[in-house]
């Protein structure tokens, strides 16, 4: 019998893992793809944190009061409104510890950079990108002890004598019963099954499926076991993303600065800045886009020598857009695209139609009027990225049944668990990481 089985292998599990491991518990993790990571490996790697001690070393005074005001404010210009304020304090005390504890394990981050309706700079950007932290995570807990087994999704869990006992795996040798006094299932979210979605969603928009390992396997075996969810039918908006390393997603007011929108076809595609995230108008919704920025708009964006200070805050000085959040830099200008595969410059329309496979006529159409050089960036796709449902967990991290008593030995984290509904893009990797740790201690104390 193993102590603790962490079920999924994405930052939150492995942060689960050595925090069980750390605590004293034997640990097997299994996870359901062949290599640990998760979408933790592709997320932007930012972390909104308040009273950091990278706040302090940049001289800047914040606290946990101020970040929930912040917070306040956002969720009411939503035209919503915090259930549990006290949940969200805990939630702001618990990030801002995580971020201490990740760079103690020798995770290093740039900022703290500005961020959205934040007052004070709270962004803390994962160096060089969040690949990082899963190697950090990942030899770190080979270091621990902890036994990790790729390819091995889970199946269901055990309960007996009035309690979780175990989990079924499939492993690449067939499938087992894995006896343990506590499981922790962090199997991430369910945005990559529409039929899962459709079933606790019947009405909620749909996209491109940005990875289909994101099943919702850790909310299905919970659920069987009597599990209590909260918020399923909370499916986030669609986003753009490009397609290829690193998977930025566009700013809205890049296109109300003059940046084009063009479909495989060569065709306009109408977007709509009034959300986090641009909405588009008249698109299919699966084939390539195109992001086509002419040498009049280039000047309109933010650049590096608009920063002034810490962090890159150049965009909110001058009210120029930035390309969009981006692995590394957080907040990505349009010189920071040269470095990757899907940027390109290029001098004429022709040149355009040359990188896009675009028809001729088409593109010029639809740059009539616009003059060269043309930076192109793309391919983009519209993909459904997170869905806002999980397991009701106390703060703990213990799972609660239907009833609202927690279930003995089962235990969750990250987007698989949900204490209160989803707040923002810093909030989830950051609560990912310090739900997963809480859990992995939880559990360890089971042991």
């Amino acid at each position: 019998m193993t102590d603790v089985v962490v079920i999924g292998g994405g930052g939150s599990g492995l942060r689960a893992a050595l925090a069980a491991a750390e605590g004293g518990a034997s640990v097997d993790l299994f996870e359901k793809t062949e290599d640990a990571g998760g979408k933790t490996k592709l997320s932007i790697g930012i972390m909104t944190a308040s009273q950091s001690s990278f706040q302090r070393r940049a001289g800047i005074d914040d606290t946990h009061e101020r970040h929930l005001d912040d917070i306040r404010s956002l969720v009411h210009e939503a035209g919503k409104q915090i259930a549990d304020e006290s949940m969200v304090r805990f939630i702001l005390e618990q990030s801002a510890e995580e971020v201490e504890q990740l760079a103690a394990l020798g995770v290093r981050f740039s900022g703290p950079h500005p961020e959205g309706a934040h007052k004070t700079p709270r962004m803390h950007v994962i160096q060089p990108d969040c690949r990082e932290l899963a190697r950090v995570l990942i030899a770190a807990c080979e270091d621990a002890g902890v036994r990790i087994h790729t390819s091995s999704p889970g199946r269901g869990l055990v309960f007996e004598d009035g309690r979780i006992s175990g989990a079924v795996v499939a492993t690449p040798s067939g499938e087992r019963t894995v006896p343990a006094r506590a499981v922790v299932l962090t199997a991430g979210d369910y945005s990559g099954d529409p039929a899962f979605i459709r079933s606790v969603a019947p009405d909620a928009p749909l996209a491109q499926v940005f990875r289909s390992f994101a099943s919702g396997d850790g909310h299905r075996m919970a659920m069987r076991a009597g599990a209590a969810t909260l918020n399923m039918a909370s499916i986030n908006t669609p986003h753009l993303r490009f397609r290829d390393w690193p998977f930025v997603e566009p700013s809205p007011k890049v296109f109300a600065a003059g940046a084009i929108l063009m479909n495989a076809s060569g065709e306009r595609v109408a977007t709509t800045t009034d959300s986090e995230s641009a909405g588009l108008i008249g698109y299919d919704g699966t084939s390539d886009l195109y992001m086509v920025i002419d040498a009049a708009t280039a000047p309109k964006l933010a650049s590096a020598a608009d920063d002034d200070g810490i962090g890159r805050n150049g965009w909110r000085r001058t009210g120029k857009p930035f390309i969009g959040t981006a692995p590394g830099v957080g907040f990505a200008y349009l010189a920071d695209c040269a470095r990757w595969t899907w940027s390109s410059e290029n001098a004429t329309p022709a040149a355009v139609v040359q990188r896009t496979g675009a028809p001729s006529d088409a593109v010029e159409r639809t740059l009539a009027g616009t003059t060269g050089p043309y930076t192109v960036l793309g391919p983009l796709g519209c993909y459904l990225m997170n869905t806002g449902g999980g397991l009701a967990v106390n703060r703990t991290m213990n799972v609660l049944a239907t009833s609202g008593e927690p279930i003995p030995g089962l235990y969750s984290g990250g987007t698989n668990a949900r204490i209160i509904p989803y707040i923002g893009h810093g909030y989830a990797l950051a609560w990912a990481m310090a739900s997963g740790r809480i859990a992995g201690h939880s559990a360890a104390l089971q042991a």
